[in-house]
């Protein structure tokens, strides 16, 4: 949240007093269908997942806030102009814009350049192909460590499966990704060549994130798909960024030429609630929002540890930048402020479900046809 000095500051130039409350879990959604249902106020704005918007939107918690958003832009076009469009672009629905998806966790390629440097391999990894050939390098100079951190275990990562799959070109209808497409045929085929060529753990089955992360920062692990502020472990347990360890955007071409995926993030994302509406404070609400992406304020929650914010008021400030993370340059930056939409429908609960039952069986199945793992 927003210190208390830029709270009282905003309280001060618009005469709005913010009341906060933080959760400590995750079902938010479920706890806003209770108030409803019991009767309860709803509070003006929410902030939860972006996946859960088809869902808060068909239930009607929340509302479309285009008419708040118009007016932003009219009275602040050239702080409007520096909000990057997949802000609104997750943040829609059934054709009506109901949130503002203004932080997003995008999934980067981390790689051990000194290993690979001992295995005779500079400069970065281009496709998903050059990715396979790092792991495989890494396996060479470093063969009692586990080359590529990857994770099956049930209840985790589903997200990075969405990212990566979308990376590699898989087609989705909605949330529901096309196995047989070729960019899903691929994922599944990496997937498999990981686990033959003994490239991730033995126990790949039994890893989540915890475990890939942890094995990174504590040198067990040479590479790995994760987010930026990771980073920021990795160097406080002694790794230094451009010496001993690199990050970059995931590849969005398979085997080089053309690309052939779109980079996708799981966004974390605020709404209007309806009973916003029925109190009469849309116009109060929308002045939040702004608030919220203000470039000192956006810049202030980055740097207490929220994921980066979809705005040039931030990312185009190379001194903002390097005092949040050094290691992103402007590839990075580029990379995130031209994402696509997240793919997300009503069935993204499921979805999510079977995609990490999915994961479970490639890799338990490496020499299985993909196309037959598509069909099972």
């Amino acid at each position: 949240m927003p210190s208390r000095e830029k709270l009282d500051a905003f309280a001060e130039e618009t005469g709005i007093s913010l009341t906060v409350d933080v959760q400590p879990n995750d079902n938010l959604f479920q706890q806003l269908i209770r108030m409803r249902d019991a009767g309860l106020d709803l509070p003006d704005i929410v902030h939860l997942d972006g996946f859960l918007r088809p869902v808060v939107a068909e239930a009607g918690v929340v509302v479309p806030i285009q008419e708040i958003v118009d007016a932003w832009e009219e009275a602040d076009p050239d702080g409007f102009a520096q909000i990057y469009g997949s802000t609104w672009s997750d943040g829609m629905w059934d054709g009506e814009l109901y949130g503002m998806a203004n932080t997003a966790s995008m999934e980067e390629v981390y790689f051990r350049t000194d290993w690979l440097e001992q295995a005779g391999v500079t400069g970065e990894p281009e496709t998903w192909d050059d990715v396979l050939d790092f792991a495989r390098a890494i396996k060479e100079a470093q063969p009692d460590i586990v080359p590529f951190g990857w994770g099956a275990q049930r209840g985790n990562g589903a997200n990075l499966m969405f990212s990566s799959m979308s990376a590699m070109g898989a087609e989705f209808d909605g949330s529901v990704p096309d196995l047989s497409s070729e960019g899903a045929q691929y994922w599944i085929g990496f997937l498999q060549t990981l686990v033959r060529e003994d490239l991730v753990s033995t126990e790949v089955v039994a890893w989540n994130e915890d475990n890939m992360r942890g094995g990174f920062i504590a040198s067990n692990v040479g590479m790995m798909l994760d987010s930026a502020p990771t980073s920021v472990d990795a160097q406080a347990a002694g790794l230094e960024a451009g010496t001993n360890f690199a990050i970059v955007p995931m590849p969005t071409s398979r085997s080089g030429g053309t690309g052939d995926g779109t980079l996708v993030s799981p966004a974390r994302t605020f709404f209007v609630t309806a009973d916003a509406v029925e109190r009469g404070a849309m116009d109060e609400a929308g002045l939040v929002l702004r608030m919220l992406m203000q470039p000192d304020v956006a810049f202030e929650l980055m740097m207490a540890g929220a994921d980066p914010h979809r705005t040039d008021g931030v990312l185009a400030n190379e001194e903002m930048v390097n005092a949040w993370l050094p290691i992103w340059d402007e590839d990075n930056v580029a990379a995130f402020s031209n994402q696509g939409m997240f793919p997300v429908d009503l069935d993204f609960p499921q979805a999510e479900d079977v995609m990490e039952r999915l994961n479970e069986f490639v890799v338990s199945n490496p020499d299985m046809d993909p196309m037959a793992i598509a069909e099972e």
